[in-house]
Formats: C-alpha cells, sequence, structure tokens
C-alpha cells in the first residue's frame, strides 16, 4: 500500500484493488501540491463530512472531470447535496468493494457550533480515516488520525491512539501547525508512542510512504 498525503487530512492511498482519494479539502487545493493531472486512476473518491477543510467544490468538480467513473463516497447529508451538482460519478453513501464505511461522530465543536455527519473509512481492510473523529471502537493497522484543530488536542490524540493500539499511526489535521512545531510535535509523538510498539510516521505532504 502506497500512502500520500496532500496537505491537512487529505490522503492518497494506492493498494492492489483500490486507488482512494480520501479529503480533498480547500487547504489542500490552496496548496497547489495536488496535480490531478498526475494522480492515479481513482476508483473513489471518499469525502467523510462537509467542512470545507475536507470537502471543496470546486476540487471535487476538477476530480470529476478527469475521473467520471470514479465512485463519490461520503455521509447520507453530503451526498445529497453532491447529487445535487449532477456531476456524471456515482454518489453513495455506504461501503463499496475494499472499502468500509464506519460510522464515526464528528467531534464536539467550540461553544455549541452546530455539528454535521462524519463518516470513517477502513480502506482495503489495512488503513482506517477517520475524518474528524476520535469515537470509534477499533482500527485496523494503520491509522490516519487528526493530530490538532479546533475540536482536539494532542494529548487527546494521542490518548486515543495508545487505546485503539494500531500498528503504525499517520498524522493528519495538522494544517494550523507551523513546520517547526509540527516537526516538534511529530519528533514527540515518535518517541512517546514508540513504548507502546507503535510507529509513527513522520508524512511530509507530497512524499509517499510505503506500508
Amino acid at each position: 500500500m502506497k500512502i500520500t498525503k496532500f496537505v491537512h487530512s487529505c490522503l492518497l492511498i494506492e493498494s492492489p484493488g483500490i486507488n482512494a482519494l480520501i479529503d480533498p479539502g480547500n487547504y489542500t487545493w490552496g496548496s497547489h501540491l495536488l496535480r490531478v493531472d498526475r494522480l492515479p486512476v481513482l476508483d473513489y473518491v471518499v469525502i467523510t463530512h462537509e467542512h470545507p477543510d475536507h470537502y471543496d467544490e470546486y476540487g471535487l468538480r476538477e476530480l470529476s472531470r478527469h475521473f467520471p467513473h470514479a465512485a463519490i463516497i461520503t455521509n447520507t447529508d453530503l451526498a445529497n447535496k453532491i447529487a445535487t451538482l449532477k456531476l456524471p460519478n456515482p454518489v453513495r453513501a455506504g461501503s463499496e468493494d475494499n472499502l468500509t464505511v464506519f460510522e464515526a461522530k464528528h467531534e464536539p465543536l467550540p461553544l455549541a457550533t452546530p455539528n454535521v455527519l462524519n463518516i470513517g473509512v477502513h480502506v482495503a481492510n489495512k488503513l482506517t480515516h477517520t475524518g474528524d473523529s476520535y469515537d470509534l471502537p477499533q482500527s485496523r493497522e494503520v491509522l490516519a488520525l487528526p493530530l490538532t484543530g479546533p475540536f482536539a488536542s494532542y494529548r487527546q490524540a494521542l490518548d486515543v491512539i495508545v487505546k485503539l493500539k494500531p500498528r503504525v499511526v499517520l498524522p493528519i489535521h495538522d494544517w494550523e501547525w507551523h513546520k517547526a512545531a509540527r516537526q516538534n510535535r511529530y519528533s514527540r509523538a515518535k518517541q512517546l508512542l514508540n513504548k507502546y510498539n507503535i510507529e509513527f510516521i513522520e508524512l511530509e505532504s507530497g512524499d509517499p510512504v510505503e506500508l
């Protein structure tokens, strides 16, 4: 399985039988690191929820233009909204071959801000992407988990990781961190999780890793 991060929570997963792009939001498109013409043929575009750092309508239209047969997988609320765009792609809320969708409640936002539906996915029975949720009973051996955000804390994220006990952790949802701060937090997480025999991989946007 080859995994490439394209800023924040966007991951490209390339594995036998499935190519999936997860959560290409506005930070991803604004970075210009994600080149649609250089992507492999996509089977799925997964959007965990409708917040703009995960869902960008312009970007989705661009992906649809290049990959009109890729299924768009999301939650029921966002599926209904995307259906109004009249894209050629099938839009579905539910599991597919090599892609298991599970309900994952979005973490509470500050000051009782209204929340949205969020899903998580298990890809090829190997990688779990939670969207913006820590509310899951188990993870596959590779866990992509938010490390920071308006709903999260670094301490909370590490507690969740130790509870779920994946073999490998991939940090996501960290656009807010300055590069030096991100490197510091990555290094500390790697050190802390090592004693639990959990490997923390310090992802750099645009650089794939093989797992």
